[in-house]
């Protein structure tokens, strides 16, 4: 094995509420001294192995290199040595009742070390880990079960507990009685009894001694009766169980903390083993990135004259510094030299002019930083609005939005990073300055001067790494916390009408405290950091000062040495504070070039099809999925989808929800990455340019599609020039039902819509969505998921006779819920869990008796006939703002709630 394992383990934080499973596969790889990407493995996870599931873990960890192996470890057993079973991946149980991963590392006594993603390095209790742990019961064939309980993983807990109770003597007969019965049964009925009986010595129920061991096996006895019986709970707690079963025996139930154990780091792949993928191979291939290099390269794309004059004046300035000293010692003898007035008048105008040019070349350096730093600025800026389209869904999808917002939120930051690279090099180089002239000056204190020189210096860098961690760390739960703050203020109202103001708390308190724990150890830190440096440089000012007399230097030159010599100590502590600001630059900068770094997913081949006529191709897009296999967090969304769609045809599709009609449609749209199969696009693979011209040619109506808070007409030309839109915007209203809608706007097509279109009902918002979609020019193919939500039955299918005929010529995929609405629709394909069981003419299958189409059809006309006739309730109209109540008939009209 390679790779020794580390005293602490790294910290990982996690971003995103999905992120606990790369984080700790991360931070289990680093503590083995394996650098791993951390942006590549959560990508890894998100595609090729599709998702963070355990199994999940540990195949990436065995891709990797890493000797992993994944058991079922009962609770107690986890920390015995004897098991051997850290460090290792666990699974816990959160106080929101969700699953966690986290990384055991360590035991020192009591105290466990462990890498809680969400939290970062912790050392909590044995109790407390114990408590937190989750329990797995999973069904496995009884033949495993026994297999696996004669391993030494298993017996060795067991055999140390059962020789505290009864002595090792009598323990190894027992365990090995236990190991002849061929069945699990005597083996698990040993295990659980041992567990009871240590329960009760512990708690003082039973003496120790003889009395331990009579009692142990008349309630191994119990237990054998009562398992043969199918009771075995009733005698022994479900808790105390490894694995229960009925009497058949085929199968138990077997109850342990899932692990993921790590033995090391294996030195070479085996022959056999597939290649690493394109991700995995990046995961361990690429290099830590270097956010502030990033910058600068960034910087350089204007040139680096602009950075080169900023350095030199920083240099010249730093020089100046030390020459006007030099000036200033000329002073004291002066009186010696410049004996004529017009001598000394020269000297005081050439000291005046010296002092001048110093404060003029502030003037530029000032600008020039400035400047600089706002062209920064506007680069990034220009490279996230260039970067965002090219990010796959599935990199948004696996961060948080409050993260993701307060990153570009806090992009205006990076204008300091050229006022602290300017005023690190002028304090380094005032500091090399001071060095050699305090040499110069008292050359026989040289060893001195370059040791204080070296300490002001040293302190400084020596902590940069401890004050990185720090302010990162600090920085990563400020990113958590926000989840919490946009949370409250999307759900104000939800929040006060569920009363779920405790629960909110209670989430965000703890990530609060370590925030605030995070904070303090910054500034504690930092003040430390400041203090030794200024005591090192201060110290060692007084010897240089100490010594440089006592080897007898001139009277003169005894002024200018201490001058000097507290230059260096406040040169030292102005070091010190531009340095201590350097973690919190390269912890934003990484935060905000983390998406820039990411891989492009949708924006490949972006430029060739941007300028392409859309009149290029003509009619609707042909497409085949062909044994196309979906997975999203290690579950199966699709499975064996097997479909081919010819070009212009109107397709419905259907399926109960949660069936996978939009993951079907999301494949098209580039959401979902096959795991399996293939998906062509016009006789093409779907990828890079394929995937790029089939966005610019598809109209997507969808509920949750974003209106901006912009005017009616900006919302229906958005994504397109409006001047190819303006001559159709009427037809566009007239075919979405927007005309009724227009005349009641007080500024018409200008007015503005609100934030998200708060000011439409949702009925409205369709409507704008749908003559969105039918304003785009060249569309080849048309996706409509729940279209009509919000609105009259009439009216959904007055708008989707005249969708269908706007887009005749396209290709159009519809997914409708109202499952007789789809009967206009020459083809129908039913979904459900994730397969497409029907496809064909919606009235043939209508006709079936024995099919999920005609099924999905008389569960709806029962609803209606529920919702439309029953007693109990009432009829209420609401028309042009009135509420009025009429007889309960038996259909519902146009504008009716029930």
């Amino acid at each position: 094995m390679a790779g020794k394992r580390r005293l602490l383990i790294p910290e990982v934080i996690q971003t995103s509420a999905m992120d606990c499973g790369p984080a700790a596969l991360k931070a289990l790889f680093d503590g083995f001294g394996v650098p791993v990407s951390y942006g590549r493995l959560r990508e890894a996870c998100q595609t090729d192995v599709d998702g963070t599931s355990v199994d999940v873990l540990e195949e990436l960890a065995g891709k990797l290199g890493m000797d992993a192996t994944q058991v079922v470890l009962p609770r107690d057993h986890v920390l015995l040595p004897e098991t051997q079973a850290l460090p290792a991946i666990m699974v816990v149980r959160l106080a929101d009742s969700n699953l966690h991963f986290v990384v055991v590392w360590r035991r020192w006594g009591h105290l466990i070390q462990i890498m809680d993603p969400a939290m970062g390095r912790r050392w909590v209790t044995v109790t407390e880990l114990m408590d937190r742990l989750y329990v797995h019961a999973i069904a496995v064939p009884a033949e495993a079960f026994r297999e696996w309980a004669g391993t030494q993983e298993f017996l060795a807990g067991m055999h140390l507990r059962l020789s505290a109770l009864v002595g090792k003597a009598s323990a190894e007969r027992m365990v090995s009685t236990a190991l002849a019965d061929a069945s699990w049964k005597s083996v698990a009925c040993l295990d659980a009894t041992t567990r009871l009986v240590q329960t009760l010595v512990d708690g003082g129920g039973v003496e120790r001694g003889e009395a331990t061991a009579r009692f142990l096996e008349q309630l191994l006895v119990e237990a054998h009766a009562a398992l043969a019986e199918g009771r075995a709970e009733q005698v022994i707690p479900a808790s105390y169980w490894t694995a229960v079963g009925g009497p058949a025996d085929e199968e138990v139930t077997l109850r342990g903390v899932v692990c993921i154990l790590a033995r090391g780091i294996r030195q070479e792949r085996a022959e056999d083993e597939p290649p690493l993928s394109a991700d995995l191979q990046a995961a361990l291939s690429e290099p830590p990135t270097q956010p502030l290099r990033e910058l600068v390269g960034l910087m350089r794309r204007d040139g680096v004259l602009a950075p080169a004059f900023l350095a030199a004046v920083a240099l010249a300035a730093a020089v100046g510094g030390f020459l006007e000293a030099l000036l200033l010692r000329g002073i004291i003898d002066a009186g010696r030299y410049l004996t004529t007035q017009e001598q000394r008048l020269a000297g005081v105008v050439t000291l005046l002019v010296l002092m001048g040019v110093l404060v003029l070349l502030e003037l530029p350096l000032a600008q020039g930083t400035l400047r600089l730093g706002r062209g920064l600025e506007l680069r990034l800026r220009l490279a996230f609005l260039d970067k965002i389209p090219r990010l796959g869904d599935r990199y948004f999808r696996s961060r948080l939005v409050s993260d993701m917002a307060q990153r570009c939120h806090g992009i205006h930051q990076v204008r300091t990073v050229p006022s602290l690279a300017v005023s690190v090099l002028r304090a380094t180089a005032e500091l090399l300055v001071t060095t050699l002239g305090l040499v110069w000056l008292a050359p026989g204190s040289a060893p001195f001067i370059l040791l204080g020189g070296g300490l002001a210096l040293a302190v400084p860098l020596l902590a940069q790494r401890s004050l990185l961690e720090a302010d990162r760390r600090m920085r990563d739960f400020d990113g958590v916390l926000s989840r919490f703050y946009l949370d409250a203020m999307r759900g104000a109202v939800a929040l006060r009408a569920h009363r779920a103001e405790m629960t909110l708390k209670r989430a965000h308190e703890e990530p609060l405290h370590e925030f605030v724990r995070a904070a303090r150890t910054l500034l504690s830190r930092g003040i430390i950091t400041d203090t030794l440096a200024t005591l090192a440089a201060t110290g060692g000012s007084v010897a240089i000062v100490l010594h440089a007399i006592s080897r007898g230097i001139e009277p003169g030159a005894v002024l200018l040495l201490v001058y000097w010599a507290l230059a260096l100590a406040t040169v030292g502590k102005q070091l010190a504070d531009a340095l201590r600001l350097y973690p919190a630059a390269s912890s934003l900068t990484g935060r905000m070039m983390e998406p820039l770094l990411a891989p492009d997913e949708v924006g490949a081949g972006l430029e060739d099809v941007a300028d392409a006529p859309h009149a290029q191709a003509q009619g609707g897009v042909g497409f085949a999925l062909r044994q196309v296999e979906v997975k999203a967090a290690g579950f199966t969304v699709l499975e064996g989808i097997d479909v081919t769609v010819r070009p212009g045809e109107h397709v419905a599709i259907v399926g109960p929800s949660g069936a996978g009609k939009s993951s079907l449609v999301g494949i098209l749209l580039g959401w979902h990455r096959p795991s399996s199969g293939r998906v062509e696009v016009d006789g093409q693979l779907l990828e890079g340019q394929v995937l790029a011209r089939l966005r610019r040619q598809t109209a997507w109506v969808e509920p949750e599609v974003t209106l901006w808070n912009k005017s009616l007409v900006e919302n229906l030309a958005y994504g397109v020039e409006t001047g190819d839109v303006l001559p159709r915007v009427g037809q566009a209203l007239r075919a979405a039902d927007l005309i009724e809608f227009l005349d009641k706007l007080p500024q018409g097509l200008q007015t503005r819509l609100g934030e998200g279109g708060s000011l439409l009902s949702g009925g409205q918002g369709q409507r704008v969505r749908l003559g969105r979609a039918l304003l785009r020019p060249g569309v080849r193919l048309a996706i409509f998921d729940e279209p009509f939500r919000g609105l009259e039955r009439d009216r959904r299918a007055a708008l989707l006779e005249r969708s269908r005929q706007e887009l005749s010529g396209a290709t159009l995929l519809c997914i409708m819920h109202d499952i007789e609405e789809t009967m206009t629709f020459d083809r129908v394909l039913v979904i459900q869990g994730g397969k497409l069981v029907e496809d064909a003419n919606p009235r043939e299958l209508a006709a079936r008796a024995d099919s999920v189409y005609r099924s999905l059809l008389d569960e709806e006309a029962r609803m209606r006939a529920t919702l439309s006739g029953g007693g109990g309730w009432r009829r209420m109209v609401l028309e042009q703002g009135l509420l009025t109540e009429r007889p309960a008939t038996g259909g519902r009209g146009q504008g009716e709630a029930a």
